[in-house]
């Protein structure tokens, strides 16, 4: 617990005093002059000259050549600010950003171009496209970008918390949120395609648009991984409370996995309306992420959710949903199949269960059978909503090969060979060499059986044989005594 309070408390010593609030904030790096070395898509664009725009308030008069009319500011991040704008030549809202002014410097800009040419291959329906990079008259970068109208994802749960209390998110609502999570995770999948990680996936970086649209913003600290599809930062960069374990390192080593990490956290604050760690102060945020990585889940979380929510926020990065697309597919299934994953969650426990049991010397066989049987139907019934479900069914094969040795152990021979039928036909190729074992013991079993059987069969007709000797000999002796009793009468 030391070690994770000191990381914490000299981690938060090098995030900048104005950026505190734990959930709103993303701390960005120091940037020095070695950018070459740690943003390569700089140092190759850097001598690209960026086309002359003429940006000024809609108010200034005398002006014949604007090509960007700046309105009000509607956003504002850890380096940037936004503003709502109007492009004259195509007579279009757009929204620009450009470097806040107390946070400008030659590392600032070149960051905000970094950002554009990232967002400019990312041509994705969830992400905001980038029109146009180009210098205004005092020689400042701007990023033009479409204007999304719409409401932060981070104010739509809050009204929901408002609405329904501090309970679970759930009924038609959750099935909402998690439509709109879909679309979430669909950008992030696309990303991770190009080789991009976001680095700061939260609700209040997504946007609802007024006609149900979807916005993944912000993608200021986004960064490109390198061929080992890996990427080595040189800080904390991100919001704490959304932030993966592997973040917080002096020497962070990021991948795909860390925003599927981000995308479970998000997931998180949907279903229970409040952000995985919390805390007063960003140093006791990190400390909660470091000490205790994967949040407290409480009753009331639908199991299937649970378990892939749990699965995206493991602490180990291997232990993870190995990519976004990944969570994706389970996601979708979650969500078109909600009675059969709760189904699911139920025989994953059953199937815990009989593992436990068979390693248990003093199992209650008659427990076994009941488990077993419900773990058994209850895959199959989801296999027969689901044929294609890979997972589902090693689960069926893990089950059958349970219930067969157990079969076995109890001499159910005609059961045992039943059993074995079925997985072979599910487990195929792979599942040869298991079969082959537990066909042998249910023949060297029967053949133990037939020569217990022979054995008793053998003991019977000698029981038998000596009976009707006694017998035999009873009846030769009462035969003499009747031949001797009339020969006498008769003389």
């Amino acid at each position: 617990m030391s070690d994770a309070k000191d990381q914490a408390a000299w981690l938060a010593s090098t995030i900048p005093s104005d950026l505190l609030p734990t959930v709103t904030c993303s701390p960005q790096v120091s940037l020095s002059d070695d950018l070459d070395e740690r943003w390569p898509i700089i140092a190759e664009s850097s001598g690209r000259t960026l086309s002359q725009l003429s940006v000024k308030g809609k108010d200034d008069a005398g002006e014949t050549s604007i090509d960007i009319a700046v309105g009000n500011v509607i956003g504002s991040g850890g380096l940037g600010v936004v503003h709502a704008a109007e492009q004259a030549c195509l007579q279009r809202e757009v929204a620009i950003k450009r470097v806040r002014p107390d946070r400008r410097s030659d590392a600032a800009e070149q960051q905000l171009q970094r950002e554009a040419y990232l967002m400019g291959r990312l041509e994705h329906p969830a992400i905001p496209p980038a029109y146009l990079l180009g210098v205004s008259d005092d020689k400042e970068p701007v990023l033009v970008m479409r204007w999304i109208r719409g409401v932060s994802w981070s104010e739509k749960l809050a009204e929901h918390v408002s609405l329904h209390g501090k309970g679970m998110l759930e009924g038609a609502a959750l099935r909402s949120e998690l439509n709109n999570f879909v679309r979430v995770c669909e950008a992030v999948a696309f990303s991770h395609s190009q080789g991009i990680i976001h680095r700061d996936i939260k609700p209040a970086n997504i946007v609802i648009g007024q006609y149900g649209e979807v916005y993944l913003l912000d993608w200021g600290i986004s960064v490109e991984l390198k061929e080992d599809k890996t990427y080595n930062a040189i800080g904390f960069a991100g919001t704490p409370c959304f932030a993966a374990p592997e973040m917080l390192g002096r020497a962070p080593k990021l991948d795909a996995r860390t925003d599927v990490f981000q995308l479970g956290a998000t997931l998180y604050n949907i279903v229970t309306g409040c952000p995985p760690h919390d805390g007063k102060t960003t140093e006791e945020v990190f400390e909660e992420i470091l000490s205790s990585p994967v949040p407290v889940f409480k009753e009331g979380w639908p199991d299937a959710l649970e378990m892939l929510c749990r699965k995206a926020m493991e602490a180990d990065p291997n232990d993870r949903y190995a990519s976004a697309r990944a969570m994706l597919e389970d996601l979708r299934y979650v969500i078109e199949y909600g009675e059969l994953t709760e189904l699911e969650a139920d025989c994953d426990r059953d199937l815990r269960a009989l593992v436990e049991m068979m390693e248990s010397r003093d199992a209650d066989l008659s427990t076994f059978d009941v488990v077993g049987t419900r773990c058994r139907f209850g895959l199959e019934r989801i296999l027969h909503g689901w044929p294609a479900n890979v997972s589902v069914s090693r689960k069926l094969e893990k089950c059958l090969y349970l219930l067969c040795n157990a079969e076995i152990a109890q001499q159910r021979i005609a059961s045992a060979r039943s059993i074995l039928s079925q997985f072979c036909e599910l487990a195929g190729d792979a599942g040869v060499g298991r079969a082959d074992v537990m066909r042998r013991r249910i023949d060297a079993l029967a053949d133990q059986l037939i020569a217990k059987g022979d054995e008793l069969s053998m003991s019977i007709q000698v029981r038998l044989v000596d009976k009707l000797t006694v017998k035999e000999q009873q009846y030769d002796e009462l035969m003499a005594a009747y031949n001797k009793l009339r020969q006498s009468t008769e003389e």
